[in-house]
């Protein structure tokens, strides 16, 4: 079912730009458009929350307990309602937006009725145990739904109407709704990405119900010159990434030669372009990745004499940089860039017993490859590949690392 799932969402997102390019001024083909652009923005949250579900969302869990393991707040509580917060205190400032406060408040409850039908009918059906074993309905994320659900109106009524800046405002308190919820153990990551998904879809059927129903009626801004599919436009941006990274070199540790399998990666990133095609960006990421002996015949032998009940230990590494990029098009849909990047790496201690590692900061530097295009208006969907390397020094493991991953991001220059 997954499989089927993810063919058809993949299959969505690349026939959308396509039929958007194809938009005339019948009211057909304008319902069609817009139609495919809310599967098209829904659609990598949906995917990645569906083809992360089980075990493989499970093994970003990890790079929490490095970060906090015993972290807890109840400001998701509370700021999973900030975007909507931030939308109906725009409208009482006076700022108009796309729609009137009646067509407004139709749409949000008719959004809020999808997302709700949406999400406690899977909750209550699929009974997915949270992280922290309190109850089985952790998939998928409520709060995170919400948040998302109002931070998409936000995007319509102030982002694709007066400036992107409002977008980025509001899907950033919408994200950080997203890490509490992680942060807290309240969910794993595939739960919170479905949510984001089911909120964005939820926003997107709201207006095109609220349309049907208003027609022309109580629509007062209309959108910002498009630039859906253009690129020769700058893509300044800011997103969020996820991935997997592979540790490429073999890491002494307590004078023990260790390796390491596929680990997780999380991100955030941005970058300004000053033309269209130089700019500068930054990066900060927290990895995570589990390791083995290289030889373990040799530890047995030579240490122990047993390897039995003996833990190799996780690594958990955290870096910031900055550095420039650059990006061209390629064709009508695409454009392809790089990214270099200077700046601080830290290896957190680890109180493995049997092989102790001590924190450490470093030096970071790092390359990356990327692909990247519109899904919709302002948004976009970013593939990407790097070369990750912190050296730690004083007997501390160096680590050389392939990432591979994926990322959404707003599009700040969208005007």
């Amino acid at each position: 079912m997954r499989k089927i799932i993810l063919t058809i969402s993949i299959l969505l997102l690349l026939a959308s730009p396509v039929s958007a390019q194809r938009i005339t001024s019948s009211n057909n083909s304008t319902k069609k458009e817009t139609v495919i652009k809310s599967l098209a923005f829904s659609a990598p949250f949906i995917v990645t929350g569906a083809a992360l579900y089980g075990a493989q969302g499970r093994k970003f869990q990890p790079i929490r307990e490095g970060i906090s393991p015993g972290f807890s707040t109840r400001v998701d509580e509370y700021i999973q309602y900030s975007p909507l917060a931030m939308l109906y205190g725009l409208k009482i400032a006076g700022v108009e937006g796309r729609s009137s406060w009646g067509k407004t408040i139709v749409t949000n409850a008719i959004s809020a009725a999808a997302m709700g039908a949406i999400v406690n009918g899977m909750k209550y059906t699929i009974k997915e145990p949270r992280p922290d074993g309190s109850r089985d309905n952790g998939y998928p994320s409520g709060h995170t739904a919400l948040a998302f659900m109002s931070a998409n109106m936000v995007h319509h009524e102030y982002g694709l109407t007066r400036s992107p800046w409002y977008s980025a405002a509001a899907y950033g308190l919408a994200t950080t709704t997203a890490v509490m919820r992680v942060m807290n153990n309240a969910h794993y990551a595939q739960d919170v990405i479905m949510g984001a998904g089911i909120g964005i879809l939820s926003t997107e059927f709201g207006y095109f119900v609220a349309d049907l129903i208003f027609k022309e009626r109580g629509s007062l801004l209309g959108e910002r010159e498009r630039t859906f599919g253009n690129t020769e436009t700058t893509y300044s941006y800011f997103g969020v990434n996820m991935g997997y990274n592979k540790i490429l070199n073999k890491m002494k540790i307590s004078g023990i030669d260790m390796e390491s399998g596929w680990g997780t990666t999380a991100s955030i990133d941005g970058a300004w372009y000053f033309n269209n095609m130089w700019g500068a960006g930054i990066n900060a990421s927290a990895n995570n990745a589990s390791t083995s002996l290289v030889n373990p015949i040799y530890y047995s032998s030579s240490v122990s004499g047993s390897i039995m009940g003996v833990t190799t230990p996780v690594l958990n590494w955290y870096t910031v940089s900055a550095g420039p990029r650059i990006s061209a098009k390629a064709g009508n849909i695409l454009r392809f860039g790089a990214g270099f990047d200077l700046g601080y790496a830290y290896i957190k201690e680890s109180s493995n017993v049997s092989f102790p590692l001590y924190s450490q900061g470093g030096l970071f530097l790092g390359g990356t490859l990327f692909a990247e295009r519109d899904i919709i208006d302002g948004v976009l969907v970013r593939l990407f590949a790097k070369s990750d390397n912190s050296f730690f020094g004083n007997e501390r493991p160096d680590i050389s690392s392939l990432v591979l991953g994926w990322s959404v991001a707003i599009n700040l220059n969208y005007r």
